[in-house]
């Protein structure tokens, strides 16, 4: 089951990251933020699979360190996908705020702390799933910070 877990998931950050390069080929705001949709999609689904088998709704304990690292690769590609500053550009819905590019800084830290301690998390996972489920509010602190600062509601 495990294996099985883990190919679904890396099939779908394949399937992102190949369709990155579409996306970024057409540097029109739409595309740029349907692109960035996708990244952030793979964060929030496998967010999604920590929260189910951290609550006890599912029995995937094993799942787990899969999910994290699931994060932790879609959060390494979340600076590039946001980069190009669309804020107010194109037809495409996004709740991302104009913080983003204008406190560039500040957005890039956070990606890179989901992304530390979605690792750092997931190492854990590796050997004891348990230990790893008390640390996960951690993990979720860093993705309100930036839902709270670089999110429109």
């Amino acid at each position: 089951m495990r294996r099985f877990v883990q190919t679904i998931t890396l099939a779908g950050m394949v399937a992102t990251s190949l369709t990155a390069g579409v996306a970024l080929a057409d540097s029109s705001p739409d595309s740029a933020i349907q692109y960035r949709k996708k990244v952030m999609g793979a964060v929030g689904a496998n967010m999604g699979g920590v929260g189910a088998i951290a609550k006890g709704e599912v029995a995937f304990k094993e799942a787990l360190a899969t999910h994290l690292k699931g994060i932790a690769l879609a959060a390494s590609l979340a600076p590039a996908a946001f980069k190009q500053n669309t804020h107010g550009q194109g037809g495409e819905k996004t709740t991302s705020n104009e913080k983003v590019w204008t406190d560039w800084a500040k957005f890039e830290g956070g990606l890179k702390k989901m992304q530390e301690e979605a690792t750092r998390i997931a190492a854990i996972a590796d050997s004891d799933p348990d230990a790893a489920i008390k640390e996960i509010g951690e993990l979720g602190k860093t993705c309100k910070g930036c839902h709270d600062n670089f999110r429109d509601k």
